[in-house]
C-alpha cells in the first residue's frame, strides 16, 4: 500500500458532552469503556497505517504523545476547517491524505472501502443513515444535512446544507474523507482561494469547504456504506448501544 497520511481533528471542546469534556478533549471521551480516539487508532493499526497526525486545540496537552500533535491555538474562535489547515505544511503530495473527525468511530470495513477508492476525493457516505438518526433523536431533519449525488456515477453535487425534506438527504457524510495524492496540491490551492473569497473562513465547517470544492468542479465522489460507524455530539449519543456497528465483527 502506498503512503497514506492521516489527520485526525481533535481540537473540539465538545460542550454538549459535558461533564465528560471538562478536563479532556472530545476525542478522549470514553464510549463503552474506551476513548473515541482509541477506536480509530486501532482500526488504522489493522491496516499498518502509522503516519498519523493529531490536530489538537482544547486540552491538547491530554492527547497521546506517541503521535505528532499540531495545535490550533485559536480553537476557541475557529472551526474544524481552520484546524485542519493548521497542518497544511504536512499535506504533501507523496501520498494520499485521510481526514477524520475525532468524535467518530467506525468499523475496519469502512476504512477498507475508503482506502480502496481511486477517486480524486472520496467522501464516506452512510446511505442507511435514517436508522441511526432515529435512534438518536425524534426528528431526523433537525440534525441531518443535505446530501445529493448522482447514484450511478457517485459524484456528489451537494452536501452540508439544511434540508427541507427527507428527499434532500440521499445519505449522510460521516466526517471521513480521502484526497488522492494527485489532487493534494489542488486541495491546498482551493483553500487559499476559499480564504480570499470567504471573510468568515475561520469559522467555516468542513462541509462548507467541500461544497465550495464541488462548486469549483473539484471531483468529489461518495463511498457508500451502511451503518458501522457512530458520532458523538451529545451525552445521549453515549447511551446508544449501536448493535449494528459491530455486526461484522
Amino acid at each position: 500500500m502506498k503512503n497514506v497520511k492521516i489527520f485526525i481533528l481533535c481540537a473540539g471542546e465538545g460542550k454538549r458532552l459535558r461533564p465528560y469534556t471538562e478536563n479532556q478533549p472530545k476525542c478522549l471521551v470514553p464510549y463503552l469503556g474506551k476513548p473515541l480516539l482509541q477506536y480509530q487508532l486501532e482500526v488504522f493499526k489493522q491496516f499498518n497505517l502509522q503516519d498519523i497526525t493529531l490536530i489538537g486545540g482544547y486540552r491538547s496537552d491530554a492527547l497521546p504523545r506517541q503521535y505528532p500533535v499540531i495545535v490550533n491555538n485559536e480553537f476557541a474562535t475557529t472551526n474544524m476547517l481552520y484546524s485542519l489547515f493548521c497542518a497544511e505544511d504536512h499535506m504533501t503530495d507523496d501520498g494520499d491524505i485521510i481526514v477524520s473527525y475525532g468524535d467518530i468511530i467506525y468499523h475496519a470495513s469502512v476504512l477498507e472501502k475508503l482506502l480502496s477508492s481511486k477517486d480524486p476525493c472520496s467522501v464516506v457516505t452512510d446511505v442507511d443513515w435514517r436508522r441511526y438518526w432515529q435512534e438518536r433523536m425524534a426528528d431526523p431533519l433537525k440534525d441531518a444535512e443535505t446530501f445529493r449525488w448522482d447514484m450511478k456515477t457517485r459524484r456528489i453535487f451537494e452536501l452540508g446544507k439544511k434540508p427541507k425534506t427527507l428527499e434532500d438527504i440521499q445519505g449522510q457524510y460521516i466526517g471521513l474523507f480521502k484526497i488522492a495524492s494527485t489532487h493534494v496540491k489542488a486541495f491546498r490551492q482551493h483553500y487559499e482561494t476559499f480564504k480570499s473569497s470567504h471573510l468568515n473562513y475561520r469559522n467555516a465547517y468542513m462541509t462548507d469547504f467541500l461544497q465550495y470544492l464541488i462548486e469549483q468542479n473539484f471531483p468529489i465522489f461518495g463511498v457508500s456504506i451502511r451503518s458501522h460507524w457512530a458520532e458523538f455530539d451529545a451525552v445521549n449519543d453515549l447511551e446508544v448501544k449501536l448493535a449494528w456497528l459491530w455486526e461484522v465483527y
